[in-house]
């Protein structure tokens, strides 16, 4: 032994290099055991120096296993410890659980060797164990967590052989859930999984279901069912994520210029405890890729990926399945049996721990906004911890923007009214191929505050309307997430301008402007991008999104479209100072009051609309702080008792952004004022069709300015707010909008209303 620490040692601190977490718990003392999870020498070596690094005395009899040669050995070792601590209260026993992982921590580039024996469930044999710290000690990661209380435990322990198994499996079930929260769940049972679910009573029922109403045999529907869970199924392969690391640490290097992760940290807090559900908005296909790699990339479990069928193509498909996409149709409501099969596939994987993702707009933003939420996937999580709500489950709102979205010609296509185009396996494969010949600027994955069903969700009610209003706290904590890109506040900046040309040195100078009053605001982003905005305009001038002649930089037609899309990533930020100020501009005496009373009647539409966090009850406490930010950058003074909005650039580029808005609600309050009462289908046509020719008119080059569901929600609105009714299918207002009408005239340009109520004449 003594041989082999002299030549070990040595040895062992040349080939391995650590990344220690929770190093803060290392303590000495004759009270203090460690507990390792398997008996390895390396790992008591490993232990040793980090104790030695931290200045801590630790004897190698302090350092306690769980397992050693495969089997539980834990409980001898607690035997004695657990006797003393029930004869002395005053013996206090301190364990601190050390997890020790190789080939876990892929921050590097790996070659298919380091995949071959990074971390997993089957630790292997001695020659297996060696080779892993051969191929892989360079990336090692270490968790030491804070100590098990022996004492604590005493108390419901009636001898000391309970108070041993008590101990044995807290730590046991500990070092379990670590591993999975580091390597993920064990997935060696798949076509048991699969059994599983093929057996159960829903599905059962509705086999029968089907075989009576499609008039089949049960043979017949139950082969149906097999063959639709076999393409609903991930195939999860640890290998296939091992070796995908290196590809799209290599593709991200070719597309992006930085790849900015934000938020891991309270992350780390509820994965070693709940089951992780996450919720990203989606702008792109390069969202599940981004996330799965960063959480990979950062030592946390892979999650299972709610995936539309459309990508389940061959060569592709089945990369993506073993990557852990989980293929679903984009709907299913007339086929009850594919619904039982995806609902109970779910909290199988639920049950079993699994980390899951899904988008909670259903679909991509080709907008740029937040979309509604679909809840279909949340009410079947809902549903599943409901049955067990004993298991702890936390869902995890993502943003993820981007400089420039690699969709972003197709977005522009499909909104000009293209139907959105499935590509086969070679056109995939050739738009991949111009894809990896240009460049997108900077992306950030912006991890947001967790939701925690305990909190949030009552088991006892119903869980369709409780997932209605969690799919809302869910897109508020993405925008409460949100990062300032440096294109979406290069949009903001050129699309506020008539012409949407303007020189280079003014655009530099407004972009620094709203930089610094997004850092100011009450909803202020998670970050903003490093750099001068001088760097900021080059690069979008590389990546075609602006042109730059001389001094002057501008914007085509086609550019500015594309540019909306960015614009409104950051709407949530920059409507409400912009507002603020057009209120203080237009108003004739704009007192505090006075303009914090017109916001707050506004307040609640814009929150609908841009999924703004504030409670209505709470707004008036931060309109103070908007006002502040505002007085504080200049962009507003005080005169007297009044309000002065700035003249300069800045405040009209933020104004002209906003007043679209109010001119989009005016509108179809107009409407409603002239025709009294209309069909819903027939008030939203004709919105359609007037903010579609406002938007030709005046400049607002963006087809999604006529967006249906932004005008539906605001219907919603009203109609909650009993300012609207629904009487038989016709939709008319309950009060009179003659008074709501002569405020919105006071505060909008003649021009554009004189063109509204010329086209309702026509």
């Amino acid at each position: 032994m003594k041989l082999l620490e002299l030549v070990g040692r040595p040895l062992l601190s040349w080939i391995v290099t650590a990344t220690t977490l929770g190093s803060t718990h290392l303590h000495g003392g004759p009270r203090v055991r460690y507990v390792l999870e398997s008996e390895r020498w390396s790992h008591v070596q490993l232990l040793l120096e980090q104790a030695r690094r931290a200045g801590v005395d630790i004897k190698t009899e302090q350092i306690i296993f769980a397992r050693s040669g495969g089997q539980q050995v834990l409980k001898q070792y607690l035997d004695e410890l657990c006797q003393l601590s029930l004869q002395d209260p005053q013996y206090k026993v301190e364990l601190i659980p050390v997890s020790i992982f190789h080939g876990r921590l892929p921050i590097r580039e790996t070659s298919w060797l380091n995949l071959l024996y990074a971390e997993a469930w089957d630790q292997g044999g001695r020659i297996g164990r060696l080779m892993q710290l051969l191929v892989n000690g360079r990336q090692t990661l270490i968790h030491i967590d804070p100590p098990l209380q022996l004492q604590d435990l005493t108390s419901n322990a009636p001898d000391a052989r309970a108070l041993t198994r008590k101990a044995s499996l807290l730590l046991l079930q500990h070092f379990r859930t670590r591993r999975r929260a580091v390597v993920g769940p064990d997935l060696s049972h798949r076509r048991t999984l699969m059994s599983m679910i093929l057996h159960h009573p829903g599905v059962q029922q509705a086999i029968a279901t089907r075989a009576r109403e499609k008039r089949e045999n049960l043979h017949q529907a139950s082969r149906y069912a097999a063959r639709e869970l076999q393409r609903i199924a991930a195939n999860f392969s640890p290998v296939t994520a091992r070796l995908l690391h290196p590809l799209l640490n290599a593709t991200w290097r070719r597309l992006y210029d930085d790849v900015e992760i934000l938020g891991l940290d309270r992350l780390r807090e509820h994965a070693l405890d709940h089951q992780l559900v996450y919720l990203p908005c989606h702008r792109s296909h390069m969202d599940y890729l981004l996330l799965s790699w960063a959480l990979y990339r950062h030592g946390l479990m892979l999650p299972h990926v709610a995936a539309g069928d459309n990508l389940d193509i061959p060569i592709i498909g089945p990369i993506l399945k073993r990557g852990g996409a989980i293929f679903m149709r984009r709907s299913f409501q007339n086929d009850g049996l594919y619904r039982a099969l995806y609902q109970q596939y779910m909290a199988l994987m639920s049950r079993h721990g699994h980390a899951l993702e899904y988008f909670i707009e259903g679909g991509r933003s080709r907008t740029g906004r937040l979309l509604p939420a679909r809840t279909g996937l949340l009410n079947m999580t809902l549903d599943a911890w409901c049955a067990s709500p004993e298991r702890p489950v936390a869902l995890v709102p993502v943003w993820i923007g981007y400089d420039r979205v690699v969709e972003a010609h197709s977005y522009q296509r499909e909104l000009s009214g293209a139907s959105s185009r499935h590509p086969g396996t070679f056109n995939s494969l050739q738009s991949a191929w111009q894809v990896l010949r240009q460049r997108f600027g900077r992306v950030s994955v912006s991890i947001g505050e967790p939701i925690t069903l305990a909190d949030a969700v009552n088991p006892h009610m119903p869980t369709r309307p409780q997932a209605n209003a969690i799919g809302r706290l869910l897109l508020e904590r993405i925008n409460q997430a949100s990062v300032l890109t440096e294109t979406g506040v290069l949009a903001t900046v050129m699309l506020g301008q008539p012409q949407l040309i303007l020189d280079s040195d003014s655009l530099a100078l407004q972009c620094d402007q709203l930089r610094q009053l997004a850092q100011r605001l009450p909803n202020a982003p998670a970050s903003v991008p490093p750099e001068t905005p001088t760097h900021w305009i080059a690069r979008a001038r590389d990546r075609k999104q602006l042109e730059q002649s001389g001094n002057q930089v501008l914007l085509e037609p086609a550019q500015g479209r594309e540019m909306t899309f960015y614009r409104n990533n950051m709407m949530h930020l920059f409507v409400l100072p912009g507002l603020l100020l057009l209120l203080v501009r237009r108003s004739a005496k704009p007192m505090p009051q006075l303009i914090t009373r017109m916001l707050r009647v506004l307040y609640p539409y814009l929150q609908a609309e841009l999924f703004l966090p504030w409670p209505e009850p709470d707004f008036s406490a931060v309109a103070v702080q908007l006002r502040q930010s505002l007085l504080d950058q200049g962009l507003l003074t005080p005169e007297g008792k009044q309000l002065h909005a700035s003249d300069s650039d800045t405040a009209l580029c933020l104004m002209r952004n906003a007043e679209p808005v109010l001119l989009r609600y005016y509108l179809l309050c107009r409407i409603l004022q002239r025709y009294k009462a209309l069909e819903l289908d027939e008030l939203m046509d004709r919105s359609l069709r007037l903010a579609t020719k406002l938007q030709r008119e005046f400049g607002f080059d963006s087809a999604e300015y006529a967006d249906k569901r932004v005008l539906n929600g605001f219907v919603e609105q009203l109609l909650d707010r009993e300012i609207l009714q629904l009487k038989g299918s016709q939709i008319q207002p309950r009060v009179s909008l003659d008074g709501l009408m002569q405020q919105a005239r006071s505060l909008l340009t003649e021009r554009r209303l004189n063109f509204i109520d010329q086209q309702l004449d026509d």
